[in-house]
């Protein structure tokens, strides 16, 4: 009975084994899919949905709308922000803003994670920095920070454009 209770185990362990290595991609594969990566961010016309929202102090919250879309020059979030500040008069919009994308680089680092930086200045004249890690699947990690306002950090999955939103 001991017997067979160690080869069930047995059996299901390397078929968990199995099942986990099988659904891994290559090396090839992961750097192949980070050029991908790489050729979207360098494109400018993409739209990051994000998923949750971190602010520095509290839990994270689910922000299933919320998006970060880059056309060219342009920037458009609807990020939300939860935190404190000081002197944001007059800033009701945490975020959320429309304006013009500056000082944007990518770059490639040794474990093939895309690394965009910029800075996008609103029509209300807040300048936003943004830095992204976009891993080989499309998972996005932002940093966002703005003059007078706690930092926030975002997770969510980068994709094209659609020009429907």
């Amino acid at each position: 009975m001991k017997i067979k209770s160690v080869v069930a185990i047995v059996c299901i362990w390397m078929c968990g084994t199995l099942s986990l290595s099988a659904a891994k991609p290559s090396a090839a594969e992961r750097q192949q899919a980070a050029a991908t990566m790489k050729a979207l961010a360098e494109s400018r016309d993409y739209t990051v949905r994000i998923a949750q929202a971190f602010p520095l102090k509290g839990a994270s919250v689910a922000t299933p709308l919320a998006i970060l879309r880059i056309n060219g020059n342009e920037a458009y979030s609807t990020l939300p922000y939860w935190g404190g500040g000081y002197n944001t008069f007059g800033n009701s919009d945490g975020m959320r803003f429309t304006g013009t994308v500056s000082d944007y680089t990518v770059t490639v680092d040794k474990k093939n994670k895309v690394q965009v930086a910029f800075k996008a200045t609103a029509n209300t004249g807040r300048i936003y920095q943004f830095k992204m890690e976009i891993f080989y699947n499309g998972s996005t990690f932002i940093s966002a920070l703005c003059s007078s306002m706690d930092p926030m950090r975002y997770d969510g999955k980068i994709g094209p454009s659609d020009k429907t939103e």
